[in-house]
């Protein structure tokens, strides 16, 4: 049987990382992937620059930027009201001070790659680092002893076995979690209520910035990514997937077409050049985060939805986030119990306010008069725009109150002092056929 200081089931945007981090502190490490990589994978893949940051402490984001653009702008969009900045440089360096205790390579950034890409990149970077990466390799069980997580059986290429034990072995394998399942990690905290979303590629779209719409009950995001190519996605309430999916095409450009109508000509004239992709249910959940020689990371751990595209990012926070815990374990600094407890409650502190915001704008109901209030109060206003955008990218908290107050009611346009989203029919489904 193999001998490990650690195993990680799954090398993706979280296990990958983890394994990298856990590497270069000089643990022997070994990563079981189910898959082969270069393959891709249903995800959003925007990176904001928290994210960026991650992956330039890691060493990679060069390799990032020499097949995808990158930019500083973005444009959110609410109801015909245009917010438009960047996350400032300095609230990136804040957050990782107050996190990890230094600001050493955080940048302003944000970027697209596509997850064949960025996933293979961090998976090659781990092996560079010295560790043991086992393709097409799948975790069948948990070794238990004492009631403690001591290793892993899989089948690997050629139906060859696996047999290997670690002091600590981490799940890494996404939101519906096989490893989740072995040690019998529960659901601890669920919001049901989410968004669908249906996106695809196009070339020939001459738009350089992220611009993300929001009208009534629907969303949309553009962004560049690799070969001159847009990611172009739509986004509503999961409870109209059904009718939605009827005629996913036709609906996806009359969805575009009432959100971002602007967009929407763009797209119309552009090239889709792959098959659509489709997520219909994205329920959030907290789980269990650590047992007796376990632990989570990533997606594997907790969930939200897409609509924020902040998975990748906190999967990264946590890989470098927890390699520190570990390595104080793994050296005889503190105690198993001691270590996960801090990770799970640093973890859950930089996170949690954040997941509750995600989840309660996953319900996508039509903004209220007051928050339509609020967004045309910043409107114009580059600072607190600025900072808008970095509570979106969960770069300064949702609870700092960014408001503008010089603007009075009166001054309030129509729309905004009038607002009803009822008599707008914005709880309407506009899928519906009967």
């Amino acid at each position: 049987m193999e001998q490990f200081d650690v195993i990680v089931v799954g090398g993706s945007v979280s296990g990958a990382p983890t394994a990298t981090w856990l590497a270069r502190k000089g643990f022997k490490v070994l990563i079981a992937e189910k898959d082969t990589f270069p393959r891709d994978t249903n995800s959003t893949h925007f990176i904001w620059p928290r994210g960026m940051s991650y992956l330039n402490r890691l060493g990679v984001a060069d390799k990032i930027l020499e097949k995808t653009p990158h930019f500083k702008q973005l444009e959110v969009n609410v109801e015909g009201i245009r917010l438009h900045g960047s996350v400032p440089l300095q609230a990136v360096r804040e957050r990782f001070i107050s996190l990890h205790g230094d600001d050493n390579n955080v940048v302003d950034y944000y970027c697209g790659p596509r997850r064949f890409y960025l996933d293979k990149v961090l998976l090659d970077e781990a092996r560079s680092s010295g560790v043991d990466v086992r393709e097409a390799t799948a975790v069948t069980s948990v070794i238990i002893e004492n009631d403690v997580v001591v290793g892993v059986r899989g089948t690997g290429p050629n139906d060859t076995v696996l047999e290997a034990r670690a002091k600590v072995v981490i799940g890494a394998d996404g939101r519906m979690s096989r490893f989740a399942n072995h040690v019998n990690a529960q659901k601890v905290k669920v919001r049901e209520k989410s968004t669908f979303a249906y996106y695809g590629y196009y070339s020939g779209i001459d738009k350089p910035e992220l611009c993300i719409h929001k009208k009534g009950r629907f969303g949309s995001a553009i962004f560049p990514t690799m070969d001159d190519r847009h990611l172009v996605l739509i986004y509503g309430p999961t409870a109209w997937w059904s009718d939605f999916s009827k005629d996913p095409e036709s609906n996806f450009l009359k969805t575009y077409e009432f959100v971002a109508p602007d967009v929407a000509e763009l797209v119309k004239k552009g090239t889709r050049i792959e098959k659509f992709k489709a997520m219909g249910r994205m329920v959030a959940f907290h789980r269990e985060t650590w047992g007796k020689g376990w632990v989570l990371v990533g997606d594997a751990a907790s969930f939200k939805d897409q609509w924020t595209a902040m998975g990748i990012t906190h999967s990264l926070r946590d890989a470098e986030l927890l390699s520190h815990y570990l390595e104080t374990v793994l050296n005889g600094e503190s105690d198993w119990s001691t270590a996960m407890s801090q990770y799970s409650d640093v973890r859950n502190a930089d996170y949690e306010d954040y997941w509750s915001m995600v989840c309660d704008g996953a319900e996508m109901e039509p903004y209220t008069r007051e928050q339509l209030e609020f967004f045309h109060s910043i409107e114009g206003h580059q600072d607190k725009m600025d900072q808008f955008i970095a509570q979106v990218g969960d770069t300064i908290s949702v609870k700092q109150d960014i408001s503008q107050n010089d603007v009075q009611p009166p001054l309030l346009p129509d729309f905004i002092r009038d607002f009803d989203s009822q008599a707008l029919n914005y709880h309407q489904n506009i899928y519906a056929t009967s």
